[in-house]
């Protein structure tokens, strides 16, 4: 009976020091600072984690968002990854002398794709449409907020390790004693 009691207090230590990876939330900032005249496309590239990788990390959300000035409303066309994530967007209308910074976010999670090298930056692209002869745009920044779960499996810490090896020497020694007894 002290065996199992003590083959469970053995696993319960064990289990409770190695500890459960939690998510992770990266944040990387690109400065555009661009005022863009006419039809064209604009490209940046925005910062990954180090340590992201895809099969073995899991994205639970990522969002992107765009700062940006002077917006005509949808005709600013935006990629991630060339897939269409949507339009910049103009909520507090145009006004000549004061147009308020506009942030517009996308969630960009299914442009986060496997296979994803470790260090690979996440491609942006901008399609734009200032035609008329007054209509321009400008853009701040670019703020993209990656939250996931690193997979990668974890190394063994010392007190872990010193934690089984008494253990399993724990319960050599009780098997020891009771083939001794008998």
């Amino acid at each position: 009976m002290r065996a199992i009691w003590a083959g469970i207090l053995t696993a319960t230590l064990m289990l409770g020091a190695t500890g459960i990876a939690g998510a992770t939330v990266y944040t990387s900032t690109t400065d555009l600072d661009r005022i863009l005249f006419g039809t064209g496309k604009v490209s940046w590239q925005q910062e990954m984690p180090g340590d992201f990788t895809m099969p073995y990390d899991t994205v639970n959300s990522a969002k992107l968002t765009i700062y940006s000035n002077f917006v005509n409303g949808g005709n600013d066309y935006v990629q991630v990854e060339s897939n269409f994530v949507g339009t910049l967007k103009n909520d507090t209308g145009w006004v000549w002398f004061w147009n308020p910074m506009e942030s517009t976010k996308f969630d960009v999670s299914s442009s986060i794709s496997s296979p994803w090298e470790q260090g690979q930056p996440l491609d942006v692209s901008l399609f734009y449409n200032e035609s008329s002869c007054l209509d321009f745009l400008y853009l701040d920044k670019s703020v993209l907020c990656l939250n996931y779960n690193n997979q990668t499996a974890p190394v063994p810490e010392p007190g872990t390790m010193l934690l089984m090896g008494v253990g399993l020497a724990g319960i050599a020694v009780y098997g020891k004693r009771r083939r001794n007894e008998a």
